[in-house]
């Protein structure tokens, strides 16, 4: 019974231990003593949520900063992308100014400097600050700019209105409006007043009725507006370019000699004069003075 008692006794004193009140005395020679009253369990408790809590920081310290090296890390990302598309701009602008007949250069260059290839090179990496890049990104576009607006726009102009107009001579307009009728081909036909000879057609024979309106198929000058015995009433136009087209047996002119004449402008009406079988208009193609089949340039399927 008396081992009972003891065994008992001792976690009860253990709990009196933590919970009493204990004075300390802190002495210092020649000064009065200082004395603090202390629980055990309150230092315990202190002392846990000390460390608690400093776990705790330590923890919102460690997500703060992933949080951040993520979001540096998206940064670096974008900044890198923007640069990558930059390059393609400005290869891109190599390439209008090729168009332009600009000179190429770098576009990180300064002017009067020649870029040559980088020497051999290695090292140690160094991180790169997103900051920095955006810097560089910032400095690229700037210069793509500047080559745009100083460079290329106006010599890109100069050079679409040359093309603009070289294309608006070039004679692929139909000289009749709608679905064209094909009643003799370019080339070697029988004679068309059955005289059983061959002859050499040096254009192509369109079929349609008198006082159709005739079209011009391209930009140029009124070389000729006038009559034969051939072609009879008929117009001459030359163009911009190496070419001239020709429009035969016209019942009616109305363009004259000298005049600039757009496409789609009316030269005169379909008719059979001169040379002619029924009404029709004979139309012919000369590139550099040589006649050509003007099928290839009215865009029509293959002759069979």
């Amino acid at each position: 019974m008396m081992r009972k008692a003891i065994s008992l006794q001792r976690p009860l004193a253990l709990r009196q231990f933590w919970l009493q009140s204990y004075t300390v005395l802190i002495t210092t020679t020649g000064q009065a003593p200082l004395a603090l009253n202390v629980r055990p369990i309150a230092l315990l408790l202190g002392l846990t949520l000390g460390v608690g809590g400093l776990g705790l920081w330590i923890g919102v310290l460690t997500y703060r900063n992933s949080q951040l090296t993520q979001r540096t890390q998206t940064l670096t990302h974008t900044a890198s992308q923007v640069l990558a598309d930059l390059d393609k701009i400005g290869a891109e602008i190599e390439d209008l100014k090729s168009r332009a007949g600009l000179s190429s250069r770098g576009l990180d260059q300064d002017p009067g400097t020649d870029q040559t290839p980088l020497p051999p090179q290695g090292g140690v990496s160094r991180p790169v600050t997103p900051e920095l890049i955006f810097a560089l990104g910032q400095r690229k576009l700037s210069g793509l700019d500047g080559v745009i607006s100083n460079s290329i726009k106006p010599s890109l102009d100069a050079t679409l209105k040359s093309e603009a107009k070289r294309l608006a001579a070039f004679p692929n307009g139909q000289p009749l409006a709608g679905k064209l009728e094909v009643s003799s081909e370019f080339g070697l036909r029988p004679s068309p007043f059955e005289t059983g000879d061959y002859e050499i057609h040096e254009g192509m024979d369109l079929a349609g009725p008198v006082g159709e309106p005739v079209l011009a198929t391209a930009d140029g000058m009124v070389a000729e507006a006038s009559y034969d015995s051939g072609y009879g009433y008929h117009v001459k136009i030359k163009h911009d370019s190496s070419y001239t087209t020709l429009y035969g047996h016209l019942s009616q002119l109305s363009v004259t000699s000298g005049r600039r004449i757009n496409r789609g402008e009316v030269v005169g009406y379909l008719g059979s004069t001169g040379r002619s079988s029924g009404p029709h208009l004979h139309y012919g193609i000369y590139r550099k003075g040589e006649a050509v089949n003007p099928r290839y340039y009215l865009h029509l399927n293959s002759s069979s």
